[in-house]
């Protein structure tokens, strides 16, 4: 190997290595995570509301509602 070879290998094995020892790579290190954790955050509440408690809302009551706002009492049918 040339002296520019092992030269440039050594570069290579410096410029792999993460800069988490200056103010910039701790601060890098801090977004990224902050944005891990917004990102698993809003998944979970994702997760909650596809396979969490069915909850009657608005939009599942919709059939019953009517002019006065409550609820149809329906008849009972004649035999």
């Amino acid at each position: 190997m040339s002296a520019s070879e092992i030269a440039d290998n050594k570069w290579e094995v410096e410029a792999s290595k993460p800069p988490i020892t200056n103010f910039g790579g701790i601060v890098q290190v801090i977004v990224v995570t902050f944005f891990s954790g917004v990102f698993a955050w809003m998944l979970m509440f994702t997760f909650q509301g596809i396979f969490g408690a069915k909850r009657e809302t608005l939009a599942d009551a919709y059939g019953n509602l009517t002019v006065d706002g409550k609820k149809k009492v329906e008849a009972p049918k004649a035999e």
